[in-house]
């Protein structure tokens, strides 16, 4: 992993851009694949500052992965795509969401062109419903991103940016094929011209049925279709005036048996989920000389339900989910000179939800309006310094007003070092869920009744978070060995930690007729602190082509507070024993380490591509293997401190190959490989890993 500002990146291998201007001899480069690209070194991102700004002088610090790395792999979704990076860890037993900074998913923002995705369940949003056609790159910022975007972004934030069509009429198919996984067709079709830019994309993708053994039994998966189109518009229809306007939607229908691990047990359920969600933006621009107004107007809604075999309590065999936002949002920008920007905005926030889990007994819904202001100065007092501070301010109907600030430093001494700092404060307000939910699960093995904290008279205070980021990085590195060799180098190191206050914690209130009853309330105090190490190499050579590698890796430590104290004052423990800092092995559902390599090799022609990916994902804690009770009782605590209550740690690996072929004079990729080669399944704690999968695959542009 690498920072994107370079004249030369490793595009397919590296997430992140290079910065600085490497003088070589870029004969081999030329002729190497697109793992080996010039991108000019004004290159931009949007996501760290709400503003284009060139990503050498961001002090921000943003990751990217562009669509080089999808291209010639079997990804079919976002999540896909993301676990990939060094970092980010896919979880969930339903719902496919992202780990950040040792961070559950609920604390990370998921935004599709600077626009937030709704649709979370069980505080997740699934990634898996978010297709990988039409993505021109993403841009991850790791650490609270409150000042700029709010709730939801205390972990960080994940910006999906689709692409904008080339000059002229252009476009792509695609087609893949997966086994134990979703066949996909997606068509692409773009006409840009200086003031005009019109592009659609629509893809479907079907996957049947299938099981997998697990001893004696087999454990069945549901079969789905689904479907997503965008179409986009962007016009400059007067000097300094632009217009950019884009609709969304996506269906997707499961019929079959589903399941859902829950304390190490699979519980089936059989019937259909149908989900849905549309979403349109419209800005309109004005631009006059170093200022710029932006208004902006988005809506989204999304629907989900479900038809059971089993009644689920007061809700009989139909759950259903509806959610709403609504956005108005103004920003004023003005330069003042070439090194400071200062930015000025507002937005207006609606948002509702409604279904068999969130009416009361009048039938009223529960609803957020929320007001926001924020400002931001941009500085560059130097070449080799630039700085952002921003604040916001949110005002909700609910949970009541939250200040977040944050101060970001780049030091640039030359131009391959990079050193970086930041601090700031996120927060993370309490979830329609975690408020007002009123659900019941009857499955076998899982049978339970959850109730929103308000629903029992109980408040719920924001999540609160101070973050610390530094990195140093060593950027465009490179060694000419010879007229037609050259070696290009990057790496990283970074550490962080999150102090987070005021958490709203899951917890068991008491037994009603034989059912556990659950709610949520703020209690919990914890910390996540980390290292991450991220290094690249690439031999460009000319006769035989450009071999990479790349690989990071993340230790994380995560414990509770609370925990930590208990054991401090002696009164951790059980009868027969005292809890010891060693046995204490810190937060449930985090891999202490974790780490990712790829290996690629590029023929000289760019026509032929295959690489080697490496997922390894170190054992973690799950407190449904708990042995030992309850630790500390004010507040009650399950505590990870024996060696079997761990998921044991696994690795995945990829392969796979691509290749151009003309058929009637027309260039087509085709390719294949295998997605978990080694066979790796779990589906009792990680239903996601469902073995070893074939795939091939073939596109084509025009």
């Amino acid at each position: 992993m690498v920072f994107h500002y370079a004249t030369i990146v490793v595009a397919a291998l590296f997430p992140i851009v290079l910065s600085g201007q490497a003088s070589i001899d870029t004969t081999a480069a030329r002729h190497s694949t697109d793992s080996l690209r010039t991108v000019i070194s004004t290159q931009v991102v949007v996501t760290g500052t709400r503003n284009e700004i060139r990503l050498r002088d961001s002090p921000v610090r943003v990751e990217v992965i562009g669509k080089e790395r999808i291209r010639n792999t079997a990804m079919a979704d976002i999540g896909d795509v993301l676990k990939e990076q060094t970092g980010l860890l896919l979880t969930g037993t339903v719902r496919n969401g992202m780990q950040m900074n040792g961070l559950g998913p609920d604390y990370t923002l998921i935004l599709i062109d600077g626009q937030p995705v709704i649709g979370r369940v069980a505080g997740v949003l699934d990634v898996s419903r978010l297709s990988v056609g039409n993505v021109e790159r993403i841009e991850i910022v790791k650490g609270p991103m409150s000042s700029m975007y709010g709730s939801e972004a205390l972990g960080g934030v994940i910006n999906i940016i689709t692409k904008r069509p080339d000059d002229g009429l252009n476009g792509n198919v695609f087609a893949q094929y997966v086994s134990r996984g979703p066949a996909e067709v997606r068509a692409e079709i773009g006409y840009g011209t200086d003031s005009l830019e019109v592009s659609g994309f629509a893809n479907v993708k079907h996957q049947a049925p299938f099981t997998l053994p697990l001893g004696a039994r087999t454990i069945p998966y549901a079969g789905f279709d689904d479907g997503t189109m965008q179409a986009k518009l962007q016009w400059r229809f007067n000097r300094g005036w632009k217009v950019t306007s884009w609709l969304r939607g996506f269906r997707s229908e499961s019929i079959g048996t589903f399941i859902e691990s829950v304390a190490g047990q699979i519980a089936q359920n059989t019937g259909s989920v149908v989900q849905s969600d549309v979403s349109t933006t419209t800005s309109l621009e004005y631009a006059l000389g170093r200022a710029r107004l932006n208004l902006t107007a988005y809506g989204s809604a999304f629907n989900e339900r479900y038809n059971f075999d089993t009644v689920q309590g007061n809700a009989g065999s139909v759950d259903n989910l509806q959610r709403r936002i609504g956005r108005l949002y103004a920003q004023y920008d003005v330069s003042f000179n070439v090194s400071n920007r200062l930015m000025l905005g507002g937005e207006f926030l609606y948002d509702d939800i409604t279904g068999s889990r969130y009416t009361d007994s009048n039938g009223r819904s529960p609803l957020y309006r929320t007001g926001v202001a924020f400002a931001q100065w941009e500085g560059l007092p130097t070449s080799w310094i630039s700085y952002v501070l921003s604040c916001r301010f949110d005002n909700n109907s609910v949970y009541g007003g939250a200040i977040s600030p944050r101060f970001s430093l780049l030091w640039k001494p030359n131009d391959h070092i990079r050193a970086s700092a930041n601090i700031g404060s996120g927060f993370k307000a309490p979830d329609f869920r975690q408020l007002f939910v009123t659900f019941s699960n009857r499955l076998a093995g899982a049978g339970y009744d959850l109730i929103g904290a308000q629903r029992l008279g109980r408040d719920l205070q924001p999540e609160r978070s101070l973050s610390y980021d530094v990195s140093l990085r060593y950027e465009d590195g490179h060694r000419q060995l010879s007229t037609r060799m050259s070696l290009l180098y990057n790496a990283e190191l970074r550490g962080f930690r999150n102090d987070l206050s005021n958490l709203i914690e899951f917890y068991f209130v008491e037994s009603i007729a034989g059912r556990d009853v659950y709610s949520y309330r703020n209690v919990a105090n914890a910390f996540t602190q980390g290292i991450e190490t991220n290094l690249s190499l690439a031999l460009a050579y000319e006769p035989l082509g450009l071999f990479s590698v790349t690989g990071g890796y993340q230790l994380i430590d995560a414990a509770d507070v609370q925990v930590l104290q208990a054991i401090a004052n002696g009164i951790a423990g059980y009868i027969d024993r005292p809890l010891t800092r060693a046995a204490y092995h810190g937060l449930w559902g985090r891999s202490r380490n974790s780490g990712t390599l790829r290996l690629q090799y590029d023929t000289p022609s760019k026509e032929s591509s295959i690489n080697m990916r490496l997922q390894f994902i170190g054992r973690f804690g799950d407190e449904a293997l708990d042995k030992n009770g309850i630790a500390i009782s004010d507040p009650p605590r399950k505590v990870l401190d024996r060696d079997d209550e761990f998921v044991p740690g696994y690795t995945v690996v990829n392969v796979s190959y691509t290749t151009t072929i003309v058929i009637a004079d027309q260039k087509m990729i085709v390719g294949g490989g295998i997605q978990n080669a080694l066979d790796v399944s779990t589906p009792t704690r990680i239903p996601g890993l469902v073995g070893r999968q074939f795939y091939i695959q073939t596109s084509a542009n025009f």
